[in-house]
């Protein structure tokens, strides 16, 4: 079996039916038959389909597998004298591995209910690309190596298939992770729209789901995502806010799951950056989610420590409202300094207690000295560092 007869052999396996023995033995055949002599656009073709076992992001590709791609990619791009990819092995890739599969969706037959009116017809089924997760992976590899400068040259082929990523739930994480690689041109991104486009199709990922296979982390990749594209594209106050009306939204459903919560959580330092004093329009609610993950039993310090953080970034975000609630937070730093006594990390979560209440002091000193005093005359000795 020659060079390309290999390629295709592996390009037509069922990777979610076949071992990791079988799929590693062909590309080590495929491996040991490069041929130097087959035409450059074959073996960027066939670059394509080392590349789709190449992405650890696809659930077929294993640590064994991946190493073996890696190995045929080497020996490919030593051949072709390539480093990252130009507009034109990008392009081909994606005809001859990708489009296909993304510009015909199957269909099914449509059959007439009797007593209908309704005319026989085609529904859409289950697009071919699913079908063939190979060229998911293909497309991802490419773009994660395609030069940034020629994305222009490229976007007829990045954005559909980027957009049918996004929106579909099995493969939405891959979406999201090619909008940020989509916008590394960043000024294309901005000055032609498309920028917009992505940012517009991703704000509708914002939301928990909780049959995702690994929850949390789809949440926090849609949430990485949009500030990626917004910060790409310079977005206005508004979309931020979006991104705050989604992280509100998202604490009701989270509150009380720890992983997600800590998403959640982390996001608030990062509107804050954005927003400065304009987050005072989410003042209140952000003060509700940072000060029930301190005081909350079902919380390790570890998400105390990332709550704490967000005390310190609310106080230097909006000193002129963040007074308001010092005695709150000051009493839900004390829950959790109490918490600390007898769990891993608690040194760390009491050094960053006392940076939010240096933050705390710079909004207003007087208010956090009565809050303290309070305390250290209610519990002596314990809150003496304070």
């Amino acid at each position: 079996m020659g060079y390309l007869a290999c390629v295709e052999k592996l390009w037509d396996v069922d990777v979610h039916a076949a071992s990791e023995r079988d799929v590693c033995e062909l590309i080590e055949q495929c491996t040991a038959q490069v041929d130097a002599t087959v035409d450059r656009s074959q073996l960027v073709s066939s670059l394509a389909v080392a590349g789709a076992f190449s992405d650890v992001s696809m659930d077929y590709v294993t640590p064994r597998v991946q190493v073996l791609a890696d190995k045929w990619i080497t020996d490919l791009c030593s051949i072709l004298n390539l480093n990252n990819l130009g507009s034109c092995e990008f392009n081909l890739i994606c005809t001859d591995r990708v489009h296909p599969y993304f510009s015909e969706p199957s269909t099914k037959s449509q059959y007439k209910l009797m007593h209908s009116d309704a005319q026989p017809g085609l529904l859409m089924g289950e697009p071919k690309w699913k079908k063939r997760s190979q060229c998911v992976g293909a497309f991802m590899w490419a773009l994660s190596r395609l030069d940034a400068s020629v994305m222009s040259e490229s976007v007829v082929f990045v954005l559909p298939v980027t957009l049918a990523l996004v929106d579909d739930y099995e493969y939405r994480m891959q979406g999201l992770r090619a909008s940020c690689l989509f916008v590394r041109n960043a000024e294309f991104a901005r000055r032609s729209g498309t920028g917009s486009v992505l940012l517009s199709s991703i704000r509708t990922c914002l939301v928990y789901r909780s049959d995702a296979p690994q929850p949390h982390k789809l949440l926090h990749t849609a949430f990485t995502a949009f500030v990626v594209v917004a910060d790409a594209i310079q977005v206005d106050v508004q979309e931020w806010w979006a991104l705050c009306d989604a992280l509100v939204v998202n604490y009701g459903y989270v509150s009380d799951k720890i992983k997600e919560l800590r998403v959640v959580s982390e996001q608030i330092s990062i509107v804050c950056e954005r927003l400065g004093v304009c987050v005072a329009r989410y003042l209140r609610a952000f003060i509700g989610i940072v000060t029930h993950v301190l005081e909350s039993g079902i919380c390790v310090a570890e998400l105390q420590h990332v709550a704490a953080e967000q005390v310190t970034a609310l106080a230097k975000a909006c000193p002129q409202r963040v007074c308001v609630y010092v005695p709150s937070v000051v009493a839900a730093l004390a829950r959790a300094w109490d918490s600390a006594d007898n769990s891993s990390g608690a040194d760390k979560l009491r050094d960053e207690i006392h940076r939010a209440l240096a933050s705390l002091r710079e909004t207003d000193a007087d208010a956090v000295s009565r809050a303290v005093r309070s305390l250290q005359t209610a519990r002596p000795g314990h809150f003496d560092t304070w």
